[in-house]
């Protein structure tokens, strides 16, 4: 959690904000509303966004002043949550540390809660509710105030409170600014390379398998990937040896770091011939490779504890 300049945020929402893309670009913008320049409500008061277009929640950035002579050092949390006041909350409270200009100078501090790319549904609605406790500077104990935006924007809307599931409505604009993180595919795929997402679209898991057996006068090669993704099944994929008609081998890899903080990977192979499969963690590095003997049925692989990095 830091505070910037919204100049500073543009340069990483460049189709909204004008520039040239960088090749590496790794944020997108999810949502904007224009800040007012002024605080004008209440921390207390809730908003919240409908119908997010992404699959994550990772930079969120608001402005505040402080009303009634409280300028100075103020601590403000965040939480997002899913679907109500009282939902399932994303990822974790943000907490910033920040100071916090007079709402009668005209200026605001513009802070960025980062959520580190929590997993969303896209189509989500997600409710945001804020604290903050003055720490130190002039007035003592006194109110803060956000910027509500010089809308109305889509899909942002600003409610009385907080009381689940959406409280009442009190106008459709919050100065906001929305990034979802997006990481830069590593894996690319192939005819022999199979590509595994962890969040949607990330290509984070990167999965090759050879064969080798004595049968029929002996063959050996590398296996060729059936991409599922046409059919909507992105954490996983198969495998063909001999011809295309005949899969061989199913892979996934299941997100397991609530239970255990670690990637699993299962492998059901319908297949005696001897066989090698790699599947890589191309963010970490890290990677685990199963084997199978040649003139040996395959066991199916249910590893629970394949491959660590989980954040």
């Amino acid at each position: 959690m830091r505070t910037r300049a919204l100049a500073t945020l543009c340069t990483l929402l460049l189709p909204w904000c004008g520039g040239v893309a960088a090749s590496a670009t790794t944020w997108d913008l999810v949502n904007a509303c224009a800040f007012a320049g002024t605080g004008c409500d209440e921390v207390s008061r809730g908003f919240y966004l409908t119908a997010y277009p992404g699959s994550n929640l990772s930079q969120v950035e608001l402005g505040y002043t402080a009303a009634n002579g409280h300028a100075g050092l103020w601590s403000i949390s965040l939480t997002a949550r899913r679907g109500s006041y009282d939902g399932p909350i994303v990822g974790t409270t943000q907490i910033a540390t920040v100071g916090v200009p007079q709402f009668s100078n005209a200026t605001e501090a513009l802070v960025v809660f980062d959520f580190n790319g929590a997993p969303v549904t896209p189509g989500d609605t997600i409710t945001f509710t804020q604290t903050a406790q003055q720490l130190g500077g002039t007035g003592g104990s006194g109110e803060l105030d956000f910027d509500t935006g010089s809308g109305p924007c889509t899909n942002v809307t600003e409610t009385n409170g907080t009381s689940p599931p959406l409280d009442g409505f009190r106008r459709a604009t919050v100065g906001i600014v929305v990034t979802e993180h997006k990481p830069p595919i590593n894996c690319i795929a192939s005819d022999t390379v199979m590509c595994i997402d962890s969040l949607p679209g990330d290509q984070r898991f990167k999965a090759t398998v050879t064969f080798h057996t004595t049968q029929a006068g002996g063959a050996a090669g590398s296996g060729n990937e059936i991409p599922l993704a046409p059919l909507g099944l992105d954490q996983g994929g198969m495998f063909w040896f001999f011809n295309p008609d005949n899969p061989e081998m199913l892979v996934k890899v299941i997100d397991g770091c609530a239970v255990n903080g670690r990637f699993w990977v299962f492998i059901s192979a319908g297949t005696n011939v001897g066989y090698s499969i790699t599947v890589t963690d191309t963010a970490f590095g890290a990677t685990k490779t199963y084997t199978n003997n040649d003139l040996t049925p395959a066991v199916p692989v249910q590893d629970t504890s394949a491959l660590t990095g989980c954040t």
